[in-house]
């Protein structure tokens, strides 16, 4: 299964990333390595980007690239995100 098949909502586990050598060094960079676990948040409409939850950072990328990355969907990962909690920033005043 490839991550751009995937529903808002849906978690999963990164098991491999293909194409050009230069995407597929990007992704990984970014985070997308095997055993990973990636959550899908959104999906614009027409065909637009997707948003994904990777190790805590909200990232978008286009359904070509997307469909890069091959994932496998797990049971146990499948709850609502809402009960995940958000970190949030904490600024100090001066």
């Amino acid at each position: 299964m490839r991550l751009a098949d995937l529903t808002p909502g849906a978690s999963a586990i990164v098991t491999a990333i293909s194409g050009a050598s230069r995407v597929a060094s990007r992704l990984m960079e970014m985070g997308f390595v095997p055993g990973a676990v990636v959550h899908v948040l959104r999906r614009a409409p027409f065909g637009g980007p997707i948003q994904y939850r990777l190790h805590s950072v909200s990232i978008s990328m286009r359904v070509a690239e997307a469909a890069c990355i091959s994932v496998t969907s797990d049971v146990a990962l499948s709850e609502p995100l809402a009960t995940a909690s958000v970190p949030t920033l904490q600024v100090a005043s001066i």
